[in-house]
């Protein structure tokens, strides 16, 4: 790859894109590790569970995009600090239903109520409107690309 395809990459729209969810991933990490004692990626699971109601292990990977070893590492840490509780599922007895816990539903509107002050700044100079409509453009997008996909393979 020559020096001209590689500026070609790293200007573009995705390499950018990326490349903010990263930083703005490191922000939001390093906050709530300060201030709240959790990685975000724990976070997300809080906050997954918070918006879609209770779950099951494997609905949160799904959610997530992640593998179910992933989520049952980061249910541990949950569990263990009392932020979610687990139930069997009443259909499948090989599954449990993770739910927020008190705790966990307080330290979730905490942490949210914190990342949204804390990165006040990030943003800054950014046409927020213009913004999240161009994100949901690209969120659609992309599921359209992973659906068609989807649809071609055998």
């Amino acid at each position: 790859m020559d020096n001209t395809e590689q500026h070609g990459i790293v200007e573009s729209a995705v390499f950018k894109l990326h490349r903010a969810t990263l930083l703005v991933d490191r922000v939001a990490d390093r906050y709530l590790q300060e201030h709240h004692g959790m990685r975000y990626s724990a976070f997300l699971v809080l906050l997954t569970i918070g918006t879609v109601g209770q779950l099951t292990q494997r609905q949160i990977a799904d959610n997530l995009d992640v593998s179910r070893a992933s989520i049952t590492q980061r249910l541990r840490r949950l569990l263990d600090d009392d932020l979610v509780t687990a139930r069997p599922h009443p259909e499948d007895a090989r599954a449990n239903t993770i739910s927020l816990s008190r705790k966990g539903a307080e330290l979730l509107e905490r942490a949210w109520r914190g990342l949204e002050t804390h990165q006040d700044g990030v943003d800054e100079g950014v046409d927020v409107k213009a913004l999240v409509l161009q994100l949901d453009r690209i969120s659609d997008n992309a599921l359209r690309v992973l659906n068609a996909s989807a649809g071609e393979r055998p």
